[in-house]
């Protein structure tokens, strides 16, 4: 009996590792985030505190607002319909590189927690409701917080230098079991770059497998104590689009 639990187990493991690669051809409604009313340069704000689940297209996603002394904190994602590419001070954190959205007004900027404070929900996970299947892909670039900490640096980040890299990691999990990660560098001073993505670029996810969850991670080179010292943004839209 025990042997045969075992067969059993290891046979539906089976099933959802081939399940992560057999493709099918499903339609994907993208999230465009243009469904969320915004007024004229603003975010999606919340006036209590707590985590909020929402759904763009076919997928879901949260967002978190906590209150300090200092105001309103958000984390997770927020979309934003702000056009402006500067970035002066913090109340600057919802503007993209490029300025604005790759189409529309709305996108999303993500804001992965440090792990020394994390928030309840805190998490950039993004679910997926449709029929498994392969995702086209998404665009992403920079905010202009970060492209600006990059290039000059700010009292909690130094400017990267040779070396350095931002990374974010895509990774594609069907029923809990990992199908596939992609990788993409949102600034690259590595062999004599000097790369800082201020562009909407569009990224190819078909390599995540079939999925009905995608975990988003940042990583960056410039770190004290396990802590991430550049600034843990990123920009997300048209998430599930076909180039």
């Amino acid at each position: 009996m025990k042997n045969l639990k075992v067969l059993a187990i290891a046979l539906l493991s089976v099933g959802i590792l081939v399940s992560c690669e057999k493709k099918q051809e499903e339609v994907v409604k993208v999230a465009t985030f243009e469904e969320v009313s915004l007024g004229a340069d603003t975010i999606n704000s919340y006036t209590d505190a707590g985590v909020y689940n929402w759904i763009s297209g076919d997928f879901g996603f949260t967002t978190g607002m906590t209150t300090s002394d200092y105001g309103k904190y958000y984390y997770n994602y927020v979309v934003s319909g702000q056009q402006s590419n500067v970035y002066k001070d913090f109340s600057d954190q919802y503007h993209s590189a490029p300025g604005g959205a790759v189409a529309g007004r709305n996108f999303v900027v993500a804001y992965q927690e440090d792990p020394s404070y994390l928030s309840k929900g805190s998490s950039l996970n993004i679910t997926y409701s449709g029929f498994a299947t392969y995702l086209p892909g998404t665009y992403i670039t920079n905010t202009a917080y970060a492209a600006t900490v990059i290039k000059e640096g700010n009292g909690f980040a130094r400017a990267f230098k040779d070396g350095d890299y931002f990374k974010l990691t895509l990774t594609g999990y069907l029923a809990g079991v990992k199908c596939g990660s992609v990788e993409f560098y949102l600034a690259d001073f590595r062999n004599g770059k000097s790369l800082i993505v201020k562009e909407w670029s569009y990224l190819e996810l078909t390599g995540l497998g079939i999925v009905d969850e995608i975990r988003c991670k940042l990583e960056s080179t410039d770190v004290t104590n396990n802590s991430m010292n550049t600034p843990a943004y990123f920009c997300l839209d048209n998430f599930g689009a076909k180039k």
